[in-house]
């Protein structure tokens, strides 16, 4: 085997605005199917609860990894250290923009600290592990692992600012870190009461 190269700074920040963009399209089917009208849903429950619940754990997996601390992780944190390193080789800012730029992505990082918490819980106790904690003191669980909507939408519109402005120091551009068609799943659905509405 050969010598393993190191991650580029290019090659991290392709990667965590992708993460952004594929947890946004699993939040935001999670959320459609939870608000889905009943009747479509009752067709296919069993179905319809496993993949509402595999995008709802997907959303905080995703919002994990982008923020993971692991050391050799890719992660904003290995994305903020690596600005700082190759701060003289960013075409479009100076080593000073990338500078400031770092220090106030680590403030914005830093409010983000309490969904952290919660999104770590969630992750480590029912997710990546089967913690009996989670089990023997549910409530405490709950307690910690609590995220409401609004701080996921948050989480991931000041991760995209933070990686958008390094896009643009580095690459020149910025663009939205959404899919365009992750609503898609209203397609399915639709088909569906169609269907429904054909058998009656």
């Amino acid at each position: 085997m050969g010598t393993k190269r190191p991650v580029t700074f290019r090659e991290m920040l392709a990667m965590l605005m992708t993460h952004v963009m594929y947890g946004r399209a699993h939040f935001a089917i999670a959320k459609g199917l939870i608000g889905a009208n009943k009747t479509i849903i009752g067709a296919a429950p069993t179905f319809f609860a496993i993949t509402r619940d595999a995008h709802a754990d997907l959303t905080v997996l995703t919002a994990a990894r982008i923020f993971d601390r692991q050391r050799g992780a890719v992660s904003i944190h290995a994305l903020l250290s690596s600005a700082l390193k190759q701060a003289g080789t960013f075409k479009y800012g100076t080593s000073a923009e990338v500078r400031k730029a770092v220090e106030e992505a680590n403030v914005r990082v830093k409010k983000l600290e309490a969904i952290l918490a919660a999104i770590t819980t969630r992750r480590n106790q029912t997710m990546a592990h089967m913690d009996p904690s989670a089990i023997v003191d549910s409530e405490e669980y709950l307690r910690g692992g609590l995220v409401s909507y609004r701080q996921i939408d948050g989480l991931f519109d000041e991760t995209e600012l933070i990686l958008n402005r390094f896009s643009r120091l580095f690459r020149g551009d910025s663009i939205p870190l959404y899919f365009a068609d992750a609503d898609d799943y209203k397609q399915a659905l639709y088909l569906i009461a169609q269907a429904q509405k054909a058998l009656q």
